[in-house]
C-alpha cells in the first residue's frame, strides 16, 4: 500500500488542489473509500465536485496531492488507464451517444475489452440489472427518457467491470 493510504482503501485522494487554467477550483481535498463502501460528495453548484471526480479520474491534472486507487498511484495517468485500472465514471447529465441505439451505447462502455464472450456477460448483467435495456437495446438511445437514458450511461460504465 502507497504511503499515506488509509489500510485497506480502493480509492484514497491525498490533499488535491486542481482547476481550470489559472483557477483553483480544490484545494486541498481528500477522501477514501474503502472496498463495499458507498460514499456521497454533495455541495452547491460550483462547489467542485465534478472537479474532483475529474481530477481522480485523470480528465484534470492535480497542481498538487495525489490520487491512489487499488494500492497505486494513479496521480496523473491518462483517462483510459484509470479504466484499465478498474475505476470507472459516469458523469452528470445522461451523457449517452444520442444517435446510437441502446446496445451501441453499452458497446462504447467496453471499448477496451477485446474478449467478445466477456462483453457479452458484461451486456447480460447491464441488461439483467435494467431490463428496460434489454428491451429496448435496438432503440436510439436520444429517445429515451431521462432515467433511461440514466440507466445507459450507468450500464455503459460497468461494461468493464470495475472495481469502483
Amino acid at each position: 500500500m502507497a504511503d499515506n493510504a488509509p489500510d485497506g482503501a480502493l480509492l484514497t485522494v491525498l490533499d488535491i488542489s486542481a482547476g481550470y487554467g489559472k483557477m483553483e477550483i480544490l484545494h486541498g481535498v481528500s477522501l477514501g473509500v474503502r472496498p463495499g463502501e458507498m460514499v456521497s460528495v454533495i455541495g452547491p453548484n460550483g462547489a467542485g465536485k465534478s472537479t474532483a471526480f475529474k481530477t481522480i479520474i485523470g480528465l484534470l491534472h492535480p497542481t498538487s496531492g495525489r490520487v491512489l486507487f487499488d494500492g497505486r498511484e494513479i496521480t496523473g495517468l491518462r483517462p483510459d488507464q484509470v479504466l484499465r485500472l478498474g475505476l470507472s465514471y459516469v458523469p452528470q447529465g445522461r451523457i449517452v451517444f444520442p444517435e446510437m441505439t441502446v446496445l451501441e451505447n453499452l458497446e462504447m462502455g467496453a471499448y477496451i475489452e477485446r474478449d467478445g464472450a466477456r462483453v457479452r456477460e458484461a451486456l447480460e448483467r447491464a441488461y439483467a440489472l435494467f431490463p428496460i435495456l434489454g428491451e429496448r437495446r435496438s432503440q436510439k438511445a436520444g429517445t429515451m427518457s431521462g432515467g433511461e437514458q440514466q440507466m445507459v450511461a450507468i450500464g455503459r460504465a460497468l461494461m468493464t467491470t470495475p472495481k469502483l
